[in-house]
């Protein structure tokens, strides 16, 4: 596939992400950029919610159930907009500041897609990674099964299934698949394009105006920033692969933007929409992930203590100073007993700090976290947005100053803190695990870094007459010229090694991290070659388990980290010794194997304790026969136990 004809499935991948939170957001009256930005979180939500919803009604999973949701939110939200809501005040904006505010987006979303067609390098691509076992393989499990629940994705990989597994993801790659018809990769890829590309700059421009207000340069510099960290969108498309983490982040500034909105003093029913948005946003993010609803709580702590403490600074009498102060207290004891019950089983905690202390406060002053290269321009604009905030200091100031110091002290804590208990009370609901926590930090520096922007033109401003006369005169060319500079100097060496790390994982090529082009090229015709009701059995850290997500040919173990059936551990170790003893026959009849896929020649990509050895070396094998082979890669079919007739 060309990514001429990758653009359907693409644009179907818009009209999924934006167009049922569209309407919902049109009905509660927003407009311009809360519009827009929303959207796509409020969709999420929708197809997260009406995903749980189907299986526990008896609907099969398509877009059936998210339009039949999308209907009744519709007339929610016209009720509420008609008989609860604010009405709207907001003016239409001029011309000009229109089209800032599209800049302020347009430019991010083709810088990310640069980056992102230059490193992934063909829409049919994938990332060839540890989790993405999963993932892949997770949205043919919920094509087959016609259910996309949080309840039911991890029974692909657990027969008691998972109690919850995030599925925002798997659900929306899935209603790619059914409505553009394209392969399982290509669907993924284009929804990595739209969250990527467009809702995640969306959002990030939204939560700078959120909390420094409708100011324009604001506006372009969060869009700029949003592009030139390689922390996130990028990091998460190829540490992992972060899929489900990947798009609960990018919904989380449109959740973030309405709780600054509605811890904001003013009228109630303002706070009440926002409130509303809050609510509506917040299944997307917490299916999308539960890090990214954690990310959430921790990042709006600012503004939590920000309207505590005007609170306390207006009362003129003690007790309700006394009431504020206690509820602050209330709120972090809750919040840590959150942070202490929502958090992964204690043995998947394992990550240790991965530097010092001194080197990951380091990392986060000069925006280069995770070992990345110094983003200069974005370390400069945050040192220039701390030293405004401390220096002319105010309550939008102090929120975004705030949260970048909250993203911050997560990520050196995760990194280089040598406190494990500290560690895992701070860190553990996200793993310990400091990429996870760079991908946070990305989130809470932009309206800190747009704020050093607004900081630094205005300095420039101000010791220049013809500068200031053209800004009066032609604003959007002044603002334009700012971006495009600002855009080009933070397109350095981290989004280069960025770019980098994304091409490594998705280049296919014969030292590739798992597949050989040859591997690759035999999985594209297990069609043709296996019976959609046979399983294909092969030793999975090979890679033979893509063939599941790539091919749509069932295979034994669909990931490398599940339960183990004791009729699959028969055939993983005995089946080339034992082909056609009573108990390799009736684990072949239990499983319904019926093919072996063997890679074995070019080994295991990385290291590990499990055996296959029943899988491997079956050239001279009495037991099977071969169907199939591209190079060192083989495909056999069982003839032993009766099933060479």
């Amino acid at each position: 596939m060309t990514w001429l004809a990758f653009l359907p499935t693409l644009a179907v991948g818009v009209l999924i992400l934006f167009v049922p939170g569209l309407v919902v957001a049109a009905l509660l009256r927003m407009r311009g950029l809360r519009l827009w930005a929303a959207a796509p979180a409020l969709s999420v939500s929708l197809i997260a919610v009406a995903a749980v919803g189907a299986p526990l009604v008896g609907v099969p999973w398509s877009i059936v159930p998210v339009l039949a949701l999308t209907v009744v939110a519709a007339v929610a939200a016209y009720a509420w907009a008609r008989w609860a809501g604010a009405p709207v005040t907001v003016p239409r904006l001029p011309a000009p500041r229109r089209w800032i505010t599209v800049m302020a987006v347009a430019v991010p979303a083709v810088l990310i897609s640069f980056v992102l067609v230059r490193s992934i390098g063909a829409p049919e691509y994938f990332a060839q990674r540890y989790d993405n076992f999963f993932h892949l393989n997770a949205v043919r499990y919920v094509l087959d099964t016609g259910n996309a629940s949080a309840l039911w994705v991890g029974t692909m990989t657990s027969e008691g299934g998972l109690p919850f597994y995030p599925s925002a993801w798997h659900a929306v790659v899935s209603l790619i698949v059914m409505m553009s018809g394209a392969s399982v990769a290509a669907a993924t890829n284009a929804a990595i394009f739209v969250v990527g590309a467009l809702v995640w700059p969306l959002g990030a421009v939204l939560l700078a105006r959120a909390v420094l207000g409708s100011n324009r340069v604001a506006a372009v510099a969060a869009g700029v920033v949003a592009a030139a960290l390689p922390a996130f969108p990028y990091l998460p498309l190829h540490y992992g692969v972060l899929y489900p983490l990947f798009i609960g982040l990018a919904c989380l500034p449109v959740a973030l933007s309405a709780a600054i909105r509605a811890l904001r003093p003013g009228r109630v029913a303002r706070r009440q929409d926002a409130v509303l948005l809050l609510i509506l946003a917040v299944p997307g993010v917490a299916i999308g992930h539960p890090g990214a609803l954690l990310a959430l709580l921790a990042l709006s702590l600012p503004a939590v203590v920000a309207l505590v403490v005007d609170r306390v600074a207006r009362a003129r009498a003690t007790a309700p100073r006394v009431a504020w102060t206690a509820g602050l207290v209330a709120y972090l004891i809750v919040g840590l007993g959150i942070l202490r019950v929502i958090r992964p089983p204690a043995d998947q905690i394992y990550w240790p700090p991965i530097e010092s202390l001194p080197q990951a406060i380091g990392e986060v002053v000069a925006a280069g976290v995770y070992h990345y290269p110094v983003a200069t321009v974005v370390a400069v604009l945050m040192a220039i947005g701390a030293y405004s905030a401390v220096r002319r200091p105010n309550r939008e100031r102090w929120i975004a100053l705030g949260m970048a110091v909250v993203g911050g002290v997560l990520y050196a804590v995760v990194a280089g803190a040598p406190w494990e208990s500290v560690r895992l009370w701070l860190t553990g609901p996200w793993y310990n695990n400091a990429p996870r926590l760079a991908s946070i930090w990305a989130v809470a520096i932009i309206p800190l870094a747009a704020l050093g922007a607004v900081a630094l033109a205005r300095w420039i401003l101000r010791r220049s007459r013809t500068l200031r006369r053209w800004a009066l005169r032609r604003p959007v060319a002044v603002i334009a010229v700012f971006t495009v500079l600002l855009a080009f100097l933070s397109q350095g060496a981290a989004v280069r090694q960025a770019a980098a790390d994304i091409e490594y994982t998705h280049k296919l090529r014969a030292d590739g991290p798992i597949l050989t082009p040859d591997e690759y090229a035999l999985i594209q015709r297990l069609p043709d070659l296996v019976p959609e009701d046979a399983v294909i059995a092969g030793d999975p850290y090979t890679g033979a388990s893509f063939a599941y997500g790539l091919s749509g040919r069932r295979v034994l173990a669909p990931h490398l980290l599940m339960d183990v059936t004791s009729d699959a551990a028969v055939l993983d170790t005995s089946f080339g010794q034992d082909g056609d003893s009573p108990r390799v026959c009736r684990a072949l009849e239990a499983t319904g194997v019926r093919y072996i896929l063997d890679f074995s020649a070019d080994g295991d990509f990385m290291d590990n304790d499990a055996d296959y050895s029943g899988l491997e070396d079956l050239d001279d094998s009495p037991y099977v026969e071969l169907v199939a082979e591209e190079g060192d890669a083989r495909l056999y079919r069982i003839t032993s136990c009766g099933l060479g007739s």
